[in-house]
């Protein structure tokens, strides 16, 4: 798996936990959720 197809999945889960998230009336408001996808995303 090349690094842009890594990306996309973890964009991917990163958005589906989000969609989690909001099935359970967890609500996390964009700026957090901009802060968590950057801090989630490797360094490299």
């Amino acid at each position: 798996m090349n690094e842009c197809e890594l990306f996309r999945d973890q964009i991917s889960q990163f958005i589906t936990l989000l969609n989690d998230l909001k099935n359970v009336e967890d609500k996390i408001n964009d700026e957090d959720q901009a802060m968590l996808l950057l801090c989630s995303l490797p360094s490299s």
